[in-house]
């Protein structure tokens, strides 16, 4: 099988199972009401598909993809704030940026421990926990709001499941066998 085939695979298999823990995690959070447009669904969704393409591109492509996927999570962000106001830009940065980059440090962890086969997913969910606990706190100190605990632990928590049940599916697909690696194409010629 070729490394491109491979690599498709298993960004295919990254994102399935990305929107799977997605869904599982809103359900059990939310029951019935998760599946209610835009919110509280269509966020989860775009942290499954992102966290997923982060994860995908840490793994196999290197840094220069990550940075384009909390990109594509900020722009989303935007999308998903109408209307348009002065301060939806600032915003969606306050989300995509703590959260966006928490899944990528997440994903750099996994990456970094692959020598246990089982069980860095509970250091994926510490890791996203804390980027939603950082990013609640941006949100709560730019609205003036009285910074409660008690939401603070429920972005965290919320956060924690969210990227524990990623990191255990995505465990589980690197346990189907050895993925392509990065590697630097030393056989083509230069330009």
């Amino acid at each position: 099988m070729s490394k491109t085939t491979r690599e498709t695979l298993f960004t295919i298999g990254y994102v399935a199972v990305g929107l799977i823990a997605a869904v599982a995690v809103g359900y059990l959070t939310f029951h019935h009401r998760f599946f209610h447009l835009p919110r509280p669904m269509l966020p989860f969704l775009v942290v499954g598909l992102t966290g997923a393409l982060i994860y995908a591109s840490v793994q196999m492509r290197g840094a220069g993809f990550v940075g384009l996927m909390v990109a594509l999570l900020f722009l989303i962000q935007v999308a998903m704030t109408p209307p348009i106001r002065p301060n939806s830009l600032l915003y969606a940065a306050l989300y995509a940026l703590p959260v966006g980059f928490a899944l990528a440090a997440a994903a750099y962890v996994q990456k970094a421990l692959v020598r246990f086969k089982f069980g860095r997913f509970l250091v994926m969910g510490l890791i996203v926990g804390a980027g939603y606990a950082l990013m609640i706190l941006l949100f709560l100190f730019k609205s003036h709001v009285d910074i409660r605990l008690y939401t603070i632990w429920n972005q965290t928590f919320l956060g924690a499941k969210l990227g524990a049940a990623m990191g255990l599916g995505f465990e589980l697909i690197d346990l189907l066998g050895p993925r392509p690696h990065h590697e630097p194409d030393y056989d083509r010629p230069a330009v």
